[in-house]
């Protein structure tokens, strides 16, 4: 009986030892939970450094709750911020400027730079930076999606709809509107970008030479195809440069190597793939599968610039909170509108904290894991059977 405790002792102090061991000296995990945590290259951060003089203007008393809130969301700027002025204001005090602003909750905050401003309405650090490019870089643009043509439904209601996504880039205060296409439509100066959502009926003549009117005045376009759609659209793929491949359409549950290019820069989230269409093209790599297979490509078209992805169903009602599909899409929108200096700035729009490991890392847990600690397991078990077997001898 002595033997047996022991023995559990033994097995319990090892498995301690092990752990100990693991924490001093094996490699440190980088657990992210905060947006400032992410904030590790030298382009985020002399971005903000570069923030001209702003004044927030918090809706709230200065000794309630909401404020303390906000002061805990702002206090990370200020390591960044040197000239950032606050003041709160009692909106029950204020109702004039309630009605002015719109606001519709304590701790809003008014975003002031000189004679413009914006209202900040979560305490969202991406929200409140996509914020701050439009109000210090006005006019933004506009993004048209682009209806008709059997294109993909902008719906929020099914799971091949892209409805959450329009809904997500309004929150990051893009401006977006989805129109159908007609023969005698004419965009305002301010649309910079087109987006064809996945056309299944090939573009008639008439629309295919009032694309290129677009491009030839400066609007980017991007178009989202899909296997079962990219063969029908001739005249697209000759725009775009991406003739289909007669190779196998396929899956990639967790795309995590990615080719050199502008909107992949230090990016290493997994992204998913439902079902690809792989093409040639003279253009610039921009997604590409282990077998080197091309399914995403960019080019520039004097001032425009053109962007072509083998799978609309990536930013998809079920797909898009899927890994870095989210992250990966705003990289490219940002792109397609020139926001070259914020592609590189960090997402957490799903707003979770994430675990990010090293191959070193998972190696090091699996054999941990799957090896070391079950080993020990085992080898308890076998001393266990051997002093009961020779307890009955």
């Amino acid at each position: 009986m002595k033997v047996a405790v022991m023995t559990r002792i033994l097995l319990a102090v090892s498995l301690l030892v092990l752990v100990l061991v693991g924490a001093l000296y094996g490699p440190q995990i980088n657990l992210k939970s905060a947006y400032f945590d992410h904030l590790d290259n030298t382009d985020v951060e002399h971005w903000l450094q570069q923030v001209p003089t702003l004044e927030i203007e918090v809706m709230a008393a200065a000794d309630g709750p909401a404020a303390g809130y906000v002061a805990n969301f702002l206090a990370p700027l200020n390591d960044y911020w040197s000239s950032l002025t606050i003041r709160y204001t009692d909106p029950t005090k204020y109702p004039d400027k309630v009605r002015e602003y719109g606001i519709k909750a304590r701790g809003e905050m008014v975003i002031h730079h000189q004679d413009n401003y914006f209202v900040l309405s979560s305490l969202s650090y991406e929200t409140l930076f996509n914020g701050l490019q439009r109000l210090l870089n006005p006019p933004d643009g506009w993004v048209v999606m682009l209806d008709g043509f059997g294109s993909q439904s902008l719906s929020s209601d099914s799971t091949d709809g892209l409805g959450l996504w329009l809904s997500m880039i309004k929150q990051l205060n893009y401006s977006v509107a989805a129109l159908r296409w007609q023969s005698d439509m004419t965009l305002p100066s301010e649309v910079k970008l087109i987006v064809l959502a996945n056309p299944t009926q090939p573009i008639s003549d008439e629309a295919f030479q009032w694309l290129q009117q677009q491009l030839n005045r400066g609007v980017n376009l991007w178009w989202l195809s899909n296997p079962e759609s990219m063969a029908q659209q001739a005249q697209l793929s000759l725009l775009f440069d991406a003739l289909p491949t007669d190779h196998a359409i396929r899956e990639i549950p967790a795309l995590n190597q990615y080719p050199k290019h502008t909107i992949t820069q230090q990016f290493d989230y997994p992204t998913t793939w439902r079902g690809v269409v792989p093409f040639v093209s003279s253009g610039e790599t921009v997604l590409m599968a282990d077998d080197d297979q091309v399914f995403a490509a960019s080019q520039n078209m004097n001032q425009s610039r053109l962007l072509v992805i083998g799978d609309s169903d990536f930013i998809n009602n079920s797909l898009l909170r899927s890994g870095g599909n989210q992250a990966l899409s705003l990289r490219m929108l940002d792109w397609l509108m020139h926001h070259d200096n914020r592609i590189n700035m960090p997402d957490l729009s799903a707003q979770q904290t994430g675990l990010f490991l090293t191959a070193q890392q998972v190696v090091i847990i699996s054999v941990v894991l799957l090896i070391a600690i079950p080993g020990l397991w085992l080898l308890g078990a076998l001393m266990v059977i051997f002093n009961n077997s020779r307890r009955r001898q």
